[in-house]
């Protein structure tokens, strides 16, 4: 049943992803009147003050330990990686429910762990993978179920580019983070093509990490039923930043900065179709004018939104966190089968010396 006042919200970690993404997206949740932020934790004085501007009311904690909530409170977990399954196993030990920012954790076991302890607890653990909640991906999943356009044939996604996220340095540290842009812009791209598509049966990865972390990441992947494509992942190459999917009697490009935009190839049809998904016409009233589906900052919204109505009971939570498991593992697949990508410009001598790195690289992960 709908609570009769507002859910109460901590938010565990006041980085670039809580300033960004969450601060906009719980201000107009709380002004809805839907939630109340409580809580800001983060050990950084200044980090927490920064996100208390916007709830002044909400107390402040530097650890998840002196937090204090009664239980049923919704912790949203925006920390760094390494940090995820400590916190979200206190919250759940308080009888707090999760919702866990990507990736869910350091690593697949400690994810794992997170599940388990979400079932001990009986609580709600959601995985924050909110690009299955653009109208643009929930399309093409539809397309790559139903066959509406044939089989899935191939795809060829490109993401990334110059990095200007505002990040610290612990982003670029291999001691304090699991990965590059495989961790980080990799673990949507897989929880969508794993979505769309389902498991792949075979797998090729390729990154540049020599000692460091990857900032170019190459995937090969095929699929039961004949669908295979290309993956690259960058934070310093110029990329198309767009999804090409390719069905039998059609293809569906994406832009993946536009959450409700598409572009469609019919085959045999002499143009494309591009624009902005609207709600359907087969559903009545048939008079009724179309309306625009939601953009990229909603969707983030409808993310906690759906995590509110499944801790009242109003609705099934839309992406769980044994489905956040999905992705992990595919990334755990992809970091046991790293090779070295082709470096041409590279002298012989420094071309052996990558290997070298790499290979030592390869024995630590």
């Amino acid at each position: 049943m709908p609570s009769s006042s507002p859910l109460r919200i901590i938010l565990i970690g006041c980085g670039a992803v809580a300033r960004q993404f969450y601060v906009p997206a719980l201000r107009g949740l709380q002004e809805a009147g839907l939630i109340r932020v409580s809580a800001i934790v983060d050990p950084a004085v200044t980090a927490r003050e920064a996100i208390a501007r916007s709830f002044p009311k909400a107390g402040q904690f530097g650890s998840v330990e002196q937090t204090i909530a009664p239980a049923g409170t919704l912790a949203i977990i925006a920390s760094p990686a390494s940090a995820h399954a400590a916190h979200a196993v206190m919250a759940f030990e308080r009888g707090w429910h999760v919702l866990c920012e990507k990736p869910m954790a350091a690593s697949l076991p400690e994810a794992e762990s997170m599940v388990a302890a979400a079932k001990r607890s009986q609580r709600i653990l959601a995985a924050g993978l909110y690009h299955r909640f653009y109208p643009s991906s929930q399309y093409i999943r539809a397309l790559c179920r139903d066959w509406a356009l044939g089989p899935l044939t191939r795809f060829d996604i490109s993401e990334g580019g110059p990095s200007r996220w505002p990040v610290g340095p612990a982003f670029f540290d291999r001691a304090q983070t699991r990965g590059g842009v495989l961790f980080d812009v990799g673990i949507h791209v897989l929880d969508l093509l794993s979505w769309w598509i389902g498991e792949p049966a075979q797998l090729r990865y390729a990154d540049d990490a020599m000692s460091g972390l990857e900032a170019n990441a190459f995937i090969h992947l095929n699929f039961p039923g004949g669908a295979q494509g290309r993956v690259h992942l960058s934070r310093d190459w110029k990329t198309a930043q767009q999804d090409r999917i390719v069905f039998e009697r059609g293809i569906v490009t994406w832009n993946i900065s536009e959450g409700n935009r598409l572009t469609v190839q019919l085959a045999g049809a002499p143009a494309a179709l591009h624009g902005t998904l609207v709600t359907s016409a087969m559903e009545p009233p048939d008079t009724a004018e179309p309306v625009p589906l939601p953009g990229n900052a909603q969707c983030f919204m409808l993310q906690i939104r759906n995590v509110i109505g499944a801790i009242e009971g109003r609705e099934s939570l839309s992406v769980p966190g044994e489905e956040g498991l999905l992705a992990m593992r595919l990334v755990e697949q992809c970091y046991s089968h790293r090779s070295l990508i082709e470096q041409p410009w590279l002298t012989p001598g420094e071309a052996a010396q990558a290997q070298e790195l790499s290979d030592q690289l390869a024995v630590t992960s």
